[in-house]
């Protein structure tokens, strides 16, 4: 594969103007592959972000393949996968960041179950320490699998009479979408034979990988020098000063715990890890909405802030490449941080303000 690092910025290359400004928010419009780059180096303290996941989700181009091939116009991609392209990608982005991060300087960035390992490579190729790994367990997972035993009927050109299926009028959050209602009965016996078999399981983690710029020296004199390096463990403790933990969990699955194990020394299980909640159908304030537009994936304010305040000193710059609807802008400036924001799809832009104006 070929070196996926873009090449310095030329001499006269500046960064654009901003396209969203308050005293402690700068949003730019653009793509992060080139943009982080232009960013002063050693310059941020921290970066949180929820990246794409190279899953082409729900056929939208921002997590496409053809969409990643687009931020690597100094890469032959021709020869590449799908997974290299978004490993290349990665690395592409990462290697911006890392300059623009202070030596020490932390990453926590969200990533898919099965492309996760390529993110990490491609953080591990641009320069980064893989520190730990959180593991995000939630119950709002929908499952993306085919039924073998209809898809076996098609095939044969078999329809199932009464099979119903509802297909929504008008787009949602997720845009068109369709539900089965009934299975319906296998035809062919060569469904029947693969009756209740899929491809898939319903997700309910997704990895928060954390990652660190090497430090110049030791670590105690970069933490001096830079004021950057270590995790705010007394910031992030929880339910009465719990250490924090490399697994947090939505309200749903320590629910679930609980009921499976009951308490144990006095107390329900659940206590033992942070609970962020999230709903499946966030309210307008966790989804904001602008102009017909909302975002597709959206995640807690709570533990974004959580996650903020784990890894960026106190006051501290944190940068966030993939900004999406706004979530880790809220979440950093509620929490007290400055933020330097990216985002590349125009559309989202208008959510961003509406989260700033609240």
């Amino acid at each position: 594969m070929s070196d996926p690092t873009p090449a310095g910025p030329h001499p006269n290359a500046a960064l654009p103007a901003p396209v969203l400004t308050t005293p402690r928010v700068t949003v730019y419009h653009g793509d992060a592959v080139e943009l982080l780059r232009l960013l002063p180096a050693g310059s941020v303290d921290a970066l949180v972000s929820d990246p794409p996941y190279g899953l082409s989700f729900n056929g939208q181009a921002w997590d496409d393949t053809a969409g990643f091939r687009e931020s690597l116009p100094h890469v032959d991609t021709a020869r590449m996968g799908a997974p290299e392209v978004f490993e290349a990608w990665c690395t592409a982005w990462a290697a911006g960041a890392l300059q623009a991060l202070k030596p020490g300087a932390h990453v926590a960035a969200f990533g898919g179950a099965r492309t996760w390992h390529r993110m990490v490579r491609g953080l591990e190729n641009a320069g980064f320490e893989i520190r730990d790994q959180i593991a995000w367990l939630h119950t709002t997972g929908m499952p993306k699998s085919m039924d073998l035993a209809h898809a076996i009927d098609k095939h044969h050109g078999a329809q199932r009479a009464d099979r119903i299926v509802q297909r929504s009028d008008h787009d949602g959050v997720l845009g068109a979408t369709r539900s089965v209602l009934a299975k319906g009965t296998p035809v062919t016996e060569d469904a029947a034979r693969w009756e209740g078999w899929g491809t898939a399981l319903r997700p309910a983690f997704e990895p928060i990988i954390i990652a660190r710029k090497p430090p110049a020296g030791s670590l105690v004199l970069n933490v001096l020098e830079h004021g950057v390096g270590g995790i705010n463990i007394d910031g992030a403790r929880f339910a009465q000063g719990r250490w924090p933990t490399n697994v947090a969990l939505d309200a749903g699955q320590a629910d679930a715990l609980d009921v499976l194990t009951g308490s144990w020394q006095g107390e329900s299980l659940s206590r033992k890890f942070p609970i962020f909640r999230f709903e499946p159908k966030p309210s307008a304030t966790d989804r904001p909405r602008a102009f017909g537009v909302s975002h597709t994936t959206v995640k807690p304010l709570g533990l974004m802030r959580w996650l903020v305040t784990l890894i960026t000193p106190v006051g501290g710059v944190v940068l966030e490449p993939f900004a999406g609807s706004g979530t880790t802008i809220e979440a950093a400036t509620a929490a007290g941080f400055q933020v330097i924001a990216v985002e590349k799809n125009a559309d989202y832009l208008p959510l961003i303000r509406s989260r700033l104006d609240q």
